[in-house]
């Protein structure tokens, strides 16, 4: 089993527009992976949902629901998001503080300042490149 942490992009454009983000998240389950994601990017994503795709907020709601996601509670990162002041975005520090605090293998994201980031053991990855790797 692989632990792989999502962000936010890739969350919303799985739901959204049904591409290499939602085939990275069936494939992941159909191999036995675990996915996670932070408290802050669950609320990150419900605000996105609410404001731009109002009409797919049942659907990520469900989603979430049904799918085998663990949502890391903040208070077991919060205290690591400091030792990543060295990201070009510090609200990103949160991604990779709770990434390493769940242990996960890989941070799969679209943004380009996490993307940027070279974490120690830690693999952060586009969507697509998780899964050209996987094949």
């Amino acid at each position: 089993m692989t632990k792989i942490f999502i962000d936010t992009n890739i969350l919303i454009s799985a739901i959204v527009f049904d591409k290499n983000e939602l085939e990275l998240i069936i494939r992941c389950a159909s191999e036995g992976d675990k996915i996670y994601i932070s408290e802050h990017i669950m609320e990150e994503a419900t605000r996105v949902f609410i404001t731009k795709f109002p009409k797919h907020l049942e659907i990520f709601e469900k989603f979430i629901e049904i799918s085998e996601m663990e949502i890391i509670n903040k208070k077991l990162y919060e205290k690591k998001i400091k030792k990543f002041d060295d990201i070009r975005d510090q609200y990103d520090a949160h991604v990779i503080a709770c990434a390493e605090s769940s242990k996960c293998k890989f941070i799969i994201t679209g943004d380009k300042d996490i993307l940027d980031y070279r974490h120690k053991t830690i693999k952060i990855m586009r969507s697509a490149d998780y899964l050209t790797q996987m094949r």
